[in-house]
């Protein structure tokens, strides 16, 4: 379980919002990609938190969009 501190509080808000915004995306054009990298930037904030946090919803925030 990650420390709550502001850090990680604000990671997992940020991320949170962009992979439940990818989901919504991959829901409406049909594409499995945004739908699964959404649901893991939603999962994300509660195993990881610091540097990892941080460095994995950067990656996975890239991932929903690159081609």
């Amino acid at each position: 379980m990650p420390d709550l501190d502001a850090s990680t509080l604000f990671a997992g808000l940020v991320f949170s919002t962009l992979g439940g915004a990818a989901w919504v995306y991959g829901k409406k054009k049909q594409t499995a990609r945004p739908m699964l990298v959404g649901a893991a930037l939603v999962g994300v904030p509660f195993v990881l938190d610091g540097l990892p946090l941080w460095a994995t919803g950067v990656a996975l925030s890239v991932l929903v969009f690159w081609p």
